[in-house]
């Protein structure tokens, strides 16, 4: 049995407190761990610090399993109440290659409820390619950044990366171990965990639905802050949503002045531009391709994912040329794609996406794709032909799915679809599979 004052106490005390609980002397230990009696002596006394191998040495010679060893590891590599010694808060989170562009909205309201307390999870959801990861990376270097807080960062499909340095190593497999087998006992976890605050940030882990413990890690240890990815919101209590956009598009104001000082501003043109000239070093749009640049990001609804990948085609076409490309090959751009049998296209992630909805929800965005124009919920609810609750609850989990965007006028609630998807709806069966 591990007592919870094992969890409290330094590494010396708790040395000697298992070589004695095991009946052996520092000699016997000595002999049984290939470390020198001096060296056991010296850690005893507080005089020395233990490596990580030499702390791994002991727990063997000392026969220590499951929590105890953990436990053993972690005072050995100087865990304690507070920050880690030797953590390094951003080594976890992807490095970002790309500052990032149009998201300070949204990212200093999630930075600002987690330091705060005001919530201690948020939930990040929107269209595949939105930047999701990526948004979350930044808040994992801000809050890293600004209040020490080591970073633990799970993906999808991926190994455990943490930033909480040697301290916590033994955290990682344990957190990793816990979301994956969907165990519900998390005492172990949540007393290796204690009051240590850090950054526990589950990139697409969420996207099969909450994963298991996360909320009694969130119950159990109040310095613990949660950043989830997913497809949909995750449907926890008390944790923060935020529905992730695309890049804002150019709006009224280009219309109305066709300046190109307007442009420079607009978020979607900025990642545009700055993948084209990547391209084409060196390139800088002027007067005459400012039309086909608004054209580019309206069509591809400011879809960074999209925006990328459009730009990659600028070697070979001019920029009027992809402003008129055609849905088909628009849809059939290539695109990264971390889901096992998603087609790397555009138009194959898009449908993915939606081949994973029910029947109901699918019918709802058919209907919605059927006309250019923006029906209200009512409308919607008589076309399909189905109570108005239940398209009331379907059309909020599209929005936050990002597949659905809803405008608030007078008349009503208006829906609309990104231009990518009608254009996928729309598009001959050939290209759109089984939709």
């Amino acid at each position: 049995m591990v007592h919870s004052a094992e969890s409290e106490a330094p590494f010396p005390e708790l040395l000697r407190h298992k070589r004695v609980q095991a009946g052996l002397t520092q000699r016997t230990l000595a002999d049984l761990s290939t470390i020198s009696p001096r060296t056991i002596r010296d850690l005893e006394s507080g005089r020395a610090h233990a490596r990580m191998q030499t702390v791994r040495l002991l727990a063997d010679a000392l026969r220590l399993h499951g929590l105890a060893r953990e436990l053993f590891i972690s005072a050995g590599a100087g865990g304690r109440r507070g920050r880690p010694e030797a953590a390094d808060p951003g080594l976890a989170a992807p490095r970002a290659v790309n500052a990032l562009l149009g998201r300070e909205t949204e990212v200093r309201a999630m930075v600002e409820a987690l330091e705060s307390g005001h919530r201690r999870a948020v939930s990040v959801s929107g269209l595949p390619g939105v930047g999701k990861s990526r948004v979350a990376a930044e808040l994992a270097a801000r809050l890293g950044s600004r209040r020490g807080w080591p970073v633990l960062w799970i993906g999808a499909g991926e190994r455990a990366r943490d930033g909480i340095g040697t301290a916590f190593g033994p955290l990682t497999r344990s957190l990793r171990l816990l979301i994956e087998s969907g165990a519900r006992d998390v005492s172990a976890v949540c007393r290796l965990i204690g009051h240590h605050e850090a950054l526990l940030v589950l990139d697409g882990v969420a996207d099969a639905g909450p994963p298991a413990g996360v909320e009694d890690l969130l119950t159990y240890c109040p310095g613990i802050r949660v950043v989830s990815t997913s497809r949909v919101p995750w449907p926890v209590a008390g944790v923060q949503p935020t529905v992730l956009p695309p890049l804002a598009v150019p709006g009224a104001e280009w219309d109305a002045t066709g300046s190109p000082d307007v442009l420079t501003a607009v978020p979607s043109v900025r990642l545009l531009v700055d993948r084209l000239s990547e391209v084409r070093p060196g390139f800088s749009p002027d007067r005459a391709d400012a039309d086909a640049v608004v054209r580019i990001c309206r069509r591809l609804d400011g879809l960074p994912v999209a925006l990328e990948a459009a730009a990659g085609r600028f070697g070979v076409l001019g920029l009027r040329q992809l402003a008129e490309e055609p849905a088909r090959s628009l849809l059939g751009l290539p695109v990264p794609t971390r889901s096992a049998g998603v087609p790397g296209t555009l138009g194959g992630l898009l449908g993915a996406e939606v081949e994973r909805l029910d029947a109901a929800h699918r019918a709802i965005l058919r209907e919605l794709a059927s006309s250019d124009r923006a029906p209200t919920v009512p409308e919607a609810a008589a076309a399909v032909d189905r109570p108005r609750n239940e398209v009331v609850d379907g059309v909020g989990l599209l929005m936050g799915c990002g597949l659905v965007r809803a405008s608030y006028e007078e008349s009503g609630t208006r829906l609309h679809l990104p231009n990518l998807l009608r254009m996928l709806l729309r598009a001959p069966l050939d290209l759109r599979g089984s939709l």
